[in-house]
Parts: C-alpha cells; sequence; structure tokens
C-alpha cells in the first residue's frame, strides 16, 4: 500500500515538474526582456527604498503625517446572514438598476435614511411618479413632483448654486435622489444639458446624485451620464444586453446582474470591489417616515423669474394676474402656479378659443407630450376644460377674472 502511494506522488511529481519547464520555457523570452527593462531604469535611492519597506503607521510617525478626516459609510448590503457588512461612501455619484420589484428603491430609501440623520447633508427627490414616491418624505427632504419644477431647480443649481459651493472650503453635502426614467426622457434639451453639467461638476462641490433606473440604454440614460457613476448598484435587470450597457467588458468578470437569482441580491460595484452576490438591506417605509431629520430639510430658497412675454398686443387679465403673483417657493400653496402653467393660461387667454397639445407645444416651444401635461394639470385644478376642439378657458372663470 505505502508503495502505491509513493508512485502515484512521483507521478503527480513528474508531472507537476513537467508543466513548470515547459511553462518557463514559454515565459522566457518575456521574463528576459523585463530583466533587460530592469536593468536600464534609474534605480532609486536606499531612503526610498527603505521607507517602502516600512510599515504605514512607521512612515506617517516619520514624516508626522496627519490622517485625512475619515469619510462617512453607510451599509448598503450584507454577505448573507452572517456574512459581512458592504459599505459604500455616500459622497459619491450612485446609480441603482434594476427591473420592477427588484429593491433598488428600498436601497435609495437606505441611502436617504443616512442623509436626513446627517446634520451637513441635504436630500431633495425628484419624483417622477406624480408624487407618489415623495410622500414618504414630506418633512424630511425636499419633494419636487413637476417637471417645470425640477427643470426650475435644474437652472438654479447651474447659474446660482454651483458658483456658490465653489467659493466655500467645505460646502454641505446635497444628494439629488432621482427614481424614474420619465424625468429623463421629458426634460427639455437644455434641462438635459444642465443635468449633465451636474454630474460632471457637482462632486467637487457636494452635490451628488442618487439614480434609480430600470432601462439603462442609452436613448433612456445619456452616456454622459451614466459614465459619471463611480458606484453602481446593480439589483437583477430584464437581459444580458442591459447588463453589458451598465459594466462593459466588466460582465465577463462576473458582474453580470441579469444572472442574479431573484429579488433582493445585489452585486456592488466600486473601484478594486471584486464581484460578490450580497442581499440588500431592506428599509421599510415606516421606519423611513419615522425618521427625525438631523440637518436642514430645505436647501436654500430661490425665486425663479416668471417670464410671460409673449406676442400679445391687447393687455389680459390673467397675464396681470400671472405677472403679479408671488414667487414660488418650496412651501408655495396648492393655488400658486408654475411658469408653465401661467404660460400655458396666457397663451389660451391670447388665441381666445380651444387649443389642443401640438397648437401649446409650438407656442411654448416644448414637446407635445408635456404640453399635454400641463393642460391635464390646468383641467384638474378646474382653470381649463376640454371640448371637441381642445383645451379652452371657461367663460365663467375667464368673467370672474375681468371682474376681479
Amino acid at each position: 500500500m505505502i508503495t502505491l502511494v509513493l508512485v502515484g506522488l512521483a507521478v503527480g511529481l513528474f508531472f507537476w515538474l513537467r508543466y513548470r519547464y515547459r511553462a518557463w520555457q514559454l515565459t522566457r523570452r518575456e521574463r528576459v526582456k523585463l530583466r533587460a527593462l530592469g536593468a536600464a531604469r534609474v534605480h532609486r535611492p536606499v531612503s526610498q527604498r527603505l521607507v517602502s519597506a516600512l510599515p504605514g503607521s512607521a512612515v506617517r510617525r516619520l514624516f508626522r503625517w496627519r490622517t485625512e478626516r475619515i469619510r462617512p459609510t453607510v451599509r448598503v448590503a450584507r454577505r448573507g446572514l452572517m456574512g459581512g457588512w458592504i459599505r459604500i461612501r455616500p459622497d459619491q455619484h450612485i446609480l441603482a438598476v434594476g427591473m420592477t420589484g427588484s429593491g433598488k428603491s428600498s436601497t435609495l430609501r437606505v441611502l436617504a435614511a443616512f442623509a436626513i440623520r446627517h446634520p451637513r447633508w441635504t436630500v431633495e427627490v425628484w419624483d417622477g411618479k406624480w408624487g407618489v414616491a415623495g410622500r414618504l418624505y414630506a418633512g424630511k427632504a425636499r419633494v419636487l413632483t413637476e417637471l417645470d419644477e425640477i427643470e426650475e431647480r435644474l437652472a438654479d443649481l447651474v447659474e446660482r448654486e454651483l458658483p456658490i459651493r465653489a467659493q466655500q472650503l467645505d460646502p454641505t453635502h446635497l444628494a439629488l435622489m432621482l427614481d424614474e426614467t420619465r424625468l429623463i426622457r421629458q426634460l427639455s434639451d437644455a434641462g438635459l444639458k444642465r443635468l449633465i453639467t451636474v454630474v460632471e461638476t457637482g462632486r467637487e462641490l457636494g452635490v451628488h446624485v442618487w439614480f434609480g433606473l430600470q432601462d439603462p440604454k442609452a436613448e433612456v440614460l445619456p452616456t454622459a451620464i451614466r459614465d459619471q457613476f463611480s458606484c453602481k448598484l446593480a439589483h437583477r435587470v430584464q437581459t444580458a444586453e442591459a447588463s453589458h450597457v451598465v459594466f462593459k467588458d466588466a460582465v465577463a468578470a462576473g458582474w453580470a446582474p441579469h444572472l442574479l437569482s431573484g429579488p433582493g441580491q445585489v452585486l456592488v460595484w466600486e473601484a478594486l470591489r471584486r464581484p460578490r452576490v450580497a442581499y440588500a438591506l431592506w428599509l421599510a417605509e415606516p421606519v423611513l417616515t419615522g425618521l427625525v431629520p438631523h440637518g436642514p430639510v430645505v436647501a436654500p430658497e430661490f425665486a425663479p423669474v416668471v417670464d410671460l412675454a409673449k406676442a400679445s398686443a391687447r393687455p389680459s387679465a390673467r397675464n396681470e394676474h400671472a405677472r403679479h403673483a408671488p414667487a414660488r417657493t418650496p412651501g408655495r400653496t396648492a393655488d400658486a402656479l408654475t411658469s408653465r402653467q401661467a404660460q400655458a393660461l396666457a397663451a389660451l387667454d391670447v388665441a381666445g378659443g380651444a387649443m389642443g397639445a401640438a397648437d401649446l407645444g409650438r407656442e411654448l416651444g416644448i414637446d407635445r407630450n408635456r404640453a399635454h401635461d400641463v393642460l391635464t394639470q390646468l383641467r384638474r385644478r378646474g382653470l381649463l376644460e376640454q371640448t371637441p376642439d381642445g383645451f379652452t378657458i371657461p367663460l365663467g372663470s375667464a368673467a370672474e377674472r375681468d371682474q376681479s
């Protein structure tokens, strides 16, 4: 029996040595080149080589280096029930991608909970679901639900707030949380350019974008925005194509969210992180509702300029009402009109008849879908009525305005 074992070990050793010899022969040319290249390099002095051999703590004491302030991290996932936590830095652009029900919205709620409880963080929720997702953040964050508000806020960020932040040594952090691709689809060209500017320059100035996305295709999320995310939380996606859009060539290395087995699983991608399947934390809605904010709830207010300059020769009572309306603030009343709604009312008043979404879009310089949204909002508020020819101002409402 011992003889058979020794023979087996000898055979295994023979094949291993033959494998190592062949590998040595195949790599001999490359090793010769590297040796020649190393001989041509300028050797470092002994002091530098000594410092590189010392541990980091000894080097810090030797040069009296001061350690930088530790950046906070957030726990977003865990490697199983007994596994370790996966932490990420919140002060970066974060993309949470995944199909409906995969858990990306809950992951964004975990990040928002951190920002709400931190005294130097402010959260703004740009809700593309007509206020459904923003209800959870009432009293804890600023919630923008209408596209006009979001475009005005983008203009305010680029033109006013970012230059002010650039002059501050340590600006506070502002998290812009977007959880719906509808916002990107319906933004105007100018608004999309401003969003790209915020994503490209905002990180150094304390403005961070946390984006929840279902479909990562280029026609939905431009490449200029998608390539700026330094952290990606990939839940389960529908197809392998979506995985390649998010991670590109890294899919071959294991970053393949389309192979995840079910909801709750997530791949947390950051620089120098290995692909390991983890389970995302789940923050229930009542827990988020019960949080007490430690930082500011509303960012500095801005007063958007309502421009109603239209090609109209005759004065209009509705124009006067919109012109003297107070500037909108984050705590505006329900009766206040957005600038786009006021422009739509002015255009209908000047037209003197019914207008459709296409006519209003040409008049205001916006696409037909956005014009239809504005008309629908005004009809729900009772300021317009729908006729077979389009939308028009009710006669009773116009007479009351003229009398007032």
